[in-house]
């Protein structure tokens, strides 16, 4: 059977590159109705979230019996709270989705690959009783649509990278379906390319972005191509989030050196494009950096840094995977830089990024994530951690967002051979109870009160209290103390700090 009419329902995704939860689209519903429609122009597809299957079964029964098949997207693999979606990690809503439909369901996303979880502390479980697509999701819908879902194969390789930059061009359409374009947030999640420097090693003990090989790169005239298609279809945000470093994106090194040099030049090249097929844009973030690439190339990051701050909007994070600075634990699992090169990495991000821009918002701010349970974590991981806390803060420098979370064990994983159940050393508690003050603290240097911060969004109401966020990376939540219409967009004076959120007033 060759498939021409296909139901998407996005689970959302999280992975440590890549983001799926509203307001984010992440890459593969668009993929998935770019390879339909690129093997023909007459093939359909439709789109719903979980979240709509869940506010109406019959809804999703009607769309069941227009298509040839349902392909569910899953894998919300990183922990995390969500004020605008909730992704699906329970197995029996999968089931339920089979029960109502008589049409065959497959399973794509990191779900499919690993498992279901993603909760901190836990073991991924693998899925049973579903077909899962567990690698080039663009290749297998193609083929099952050109030549017949017998004959479609997901295996990798180069040419069906190349195949899969086409479909997520041609698939900007489905952005059309979103319940957020009614909004205007919808922020479209970009990959630059697939896989992390640190291949040549094993990466992170953790991670899944080695799981991929060497990294594939996508051309520049690509990536712009797709902006540009997603720009026409009414998107004004964008993230340059689907990569493991976005300052080695274009290095002659990637793919061969552990540590690769930026080259800014080539950056420089892809945001100018971006900016000439987009040039009103509400949005334009990054997110994952290598605190690594800069502590070992410093030169090189700080001109790479500069031309992301000459082209973004303000407001803009780079996420830094530090995990922990504890000497032990970065050499158990390979971590990247230690308290030193953790310090340099926040100081050149907060040298370039720190001026305040246009929407009241400081441009360019570093965020610190760490992993609790890691091999060879103790009660001293935990000192040496707030150490570099407190270093920051001595040295009068602002930091976006902290977020702590457990270890995940990734069936396949590096740690999953090393471990076989997580285990959080004695000190985490009361690092967290350290780091909410800390957060407080900082959140105030960060944000001051009466800072007017402009492009905020309503988009939840509980209790009498209007919750809203900017469009872009870790937007931080303002509460506005009154219920508004979901959706609309506003101007907020700072008045009172909490750890993760600001009390705000409307101007």
């Amino acid at each position: 059977m060759k498939l021409r009419r296909v139901l998407i329902v996005d689970g959302y995704t999280d992975e440590p590159a890549g983001l799926g939860v509203p307001p984010y689209i992440d890459t593969y519903p668009r993929e998935i109705y770019g390879a339909l429609k690129l093997a023909s122009k007459d093939n359909e597809a439709y789109y719903l979230t979980i979240d709509d299957v869940r506010k109406d079964r019959r809804e999703y029964v009607r769309m069941v019996e227009k298509v040839d098949a349902v392909i569910v997207i899953a894998g919300a693999l990183v922990p995390g709270r969500y004020l605008s979606g909730e992704p699906l990690r329970d197995p029996k809503e999968i089931e339920y989705m089979q029960l109502w439909s008589d049409k065959p369901l497959y399973l794509v996303g990191p779900a499919a690959r690993f498992g279901l979880g993603g909760l901190g502390g836990t073991r991924t479980k693998p899925l049973e009783g579903v077909v899962r697509i567990r690698h080039n999701v663009a290749k297998w819908v193609y083929e099952a649509a050109k030549y017949g879902i017998e004959y479609a194969s997901d295996y990798e390789d180069e040419k069906s990278y190349d195949l899969r930059s086409k479909a997520l061009i041609r698939g900007s359409e489905v952005v059309l379906q979103h319940p957020n374009m009614r909004i205007g947030n919808l922020v479209a999640e970009i990959e630059t390319y697939r896989g992390c420097a640190r291949w040549v090693t094993g990466g992170c003990s953790f991670c899944l972005d080695p799981f991929y090989g060497r990294p594939k790169v996508r051309k520049i005239e690509d990536i712009v191509e797709e902006v540009g298609m997603l720009y026409r279809f009414g998107v004004r945000n964008i993230r340059l989030g689907r990569q493991s470093d976005i300052l080695v994106y274009g290095s002659k090194d990637l793919g061969l050196k552990e540590w690769p040099k930026p080259e800014p030049e080539e950056l420089r090249k892809l945001f100018y494009g971006i900016r000439s097929r987009a040039p009103s844009l509400i949005t334009l973030h990054i997110d994952n950096v290598n605190p690594g690439t800069i502590a070992r190339n410093p030169r090189e990051s700080e001109e790479a840094l500069k031309v992301v701050v000459e082209y973004h909007t303000p407001g803009d994070v780079a996420a830094l995977g530090i995990e922990s600075v504890d000497p032990k634990v970065v050499k158990l699992n390979n971590l990247k830089v230690d308290k030193e090169g953790a310090l340099k990495a926040v100081e050149i991000i907060n040298k370039v990024g720190a001026k305040r821009g246009w929407n009241g918002l400081p441009h360019l701010l570093p965020g610190l994530n760490f992993i609790a349970g890691l091999p060879g974590e103790s009660k001293e991981t935990w000192k040496i951690n707030e150490e570099l806390m407190n270093e920051i803060e001595k040295r009068g420098l602002m930091v976006r967002r902290v977020n702590i979370r457990k270890l995940s064990i990734l069936e396949g994983s590096k740690v999953s051979k090393m471990i076989s159940k997580v285990k959080v050393g004695k000190g985490y508690e009361g690092f967290r109870r350290f780091v909410m003050e800390w957060q407080k603290r900082m959140l105030r240097r960060v944000l001051p009160a009466n800072t007017v911060v402009r492009n905020v969004v309503v988009e939840k109401v509980e209790r009498g209290v209007s919750y809203a966020r900017y469009p872009g990376s870790y937007p931080i939540t303002f509460e506005i103390p009154r219920p508004m219409e979901i959706g609309r967009w506003v101007s907020v004076v700072v008045k009172r700090h909490h750890a993760r959120s600001v009390v705000a007033e409307v101007l």
